[in-house]
């Protein structure tokens, strides 16, 4: 009885701490790939939030030339398990968000830093982020990424660098 009265208190904490807007769900997908050194992305939460044919595109320069490259969810999970020496911290400086019934679509810029201390961001990138809401919960359908070009800047669009939304 008490385990029931206890699960009954905290299953509206549950349902708070769910993806259950588009803008929790993007702030949780920056928050899980981000992490300390010595340890990974926050792989259940990325499961939560992918969905199961969610796939990750990626785009920079190599060489002067553009590069373009395609990740299944499976795969992107994958990668973001493995621990690394070094940090990885995003920051979400700026958001726009367009909301349509079951469909969204977040246009962000972010800084990544591999110290979450550094003054200047190690790569600065623009995001487009497609969601899809399922029951209660907003998934990600994909995600591509776009990291900026020597010689021209992403526009932090109102954002501040290193402050990062909440």
């Amino acid at each position: 009885m008490r385990a029931w009265l206890l699960l009954t208190l905290l299953a509206p904490l549950q349902a708070w701490t769910a993806e259950d807007t588009p803008e929790r769900a993007v702030s949780a997908l920056w928050a899980a790939l981000s992490h300390a050194p010595g340890a990974s992305a926050d792989t259940a939460t990325l499961q939560r939030l992918l969905h199961a044919e969610a796939v990750v595109f990626g785009a920079h320069s190599r060489d002067g030339a553009p590069r373009l490259q395609r990740t299944p969810a499976e795969d992107f999970l994958r990668a973001t398990a493995r621990v690394s020496g070094k940090g990885f911290h995003e920051c979400e400086v700026s958001r726009t968000l367009q909301v349509y019934d079951r469909f969204a679509v977040a246009y962000s810029v972010v800084e990544s830093r591999t110290d979450k201390a550094a003054s200047r961001p190690d790569i600065v990138g623009v995001n487009s982020v497609q969601l899809y809401r399922d029951g209660s919960q907003w998934k990600v359908l994909s995600l591509y990424y776009h990291v900026e070009t020597p010689g021209a800047p992403v526009p932090l669009d109102g954002g501040t660098s290193g402050e990062c939304l909440a």
